[in-house]
């Protein structure tokens, strides 16, 4: 079988090496300050390469979104857990930050103002959170199982993160620790 002369695979690496640093850049600057105040220069600069490479890579600024959502939506990171301790885990997994995990709230909330953004957003997060989490959930009522666990931990995640409120920062009360658990872990047995 033949492989590929070292040269190609030197420039696929680099292409790769390209486009994963426009991605992270994008996760960076989108999360900042939303999509309709992110320019593809901002995006650019911070990834240290050439604006036409976004063209390039991903046809433009909205594909580029919609790659970067593509890359952080990820329903595995909550359907992977355990049922049996599911509420403990997915409130430790909620305060802990984990190097290199971005979190795709800001970057959602970042496409409100914008209505091709918007659109993108509500579409991907259907598509790999809700129906996923109605998947996992299983049930007759999934549908709003999965509705139930998004309202709270987006509600926890933009006080504790967007807008911190003292019982969020930091340390999170064990009072309200205690509540999360359970509300997370009934929305799994319910």
């Amino acid at each position: 079988m033949p492989t590929e002369a070292p040269e190609t695979k030197s420039k696929t690496r680099d292409a790769d090496r390209t486009r994963d640093a426009i991605l992270h850049a994008g996760q960076q600057i989108f999360a900042k300050k939303g999509f309709v105040e992110t320019g593809v220069r901002d995006i650019t600069d911070s990834a240290g390469v050439n604006q036409a490479l976004v063209s390039r890579y991903f046809g433009g600024k909205l594909k580029l979104f919609e790659a970067v959502l593509e890359k952080v939506l990820d329903a595995r990171a909550v359907t992977e857990l355990n049922r049996k301790n599911f509420g403990e885990q997915v409130v430790a997994n909620f305060i802990l930050s984990t190097p290199g995990r971005v979190n795709p709230l800001p970057i959602l909330l970042g496409a409100v103002a914008d209505s091709n953004a918007r659109g993108i957003a509500l579409r991907l997060l259907h598509e790999r959170i809700f129906i996923p989490f109605s998947i996992w959930f299983g049930s007759k009522e999934a549908e709003a199982r999965a509705a139930r666990f998004m309202i709270i931990s987006t509600g926890f995640l933009t006080y504790r993160d967007q807008l911190p409120l003292p019982p969020f920062a930091d340390e999170v009360q064990p009072e309200l620790r205690h509540w999360l658990e359970a509300e997370f872990q009934a929305i799994v047995e319910d």
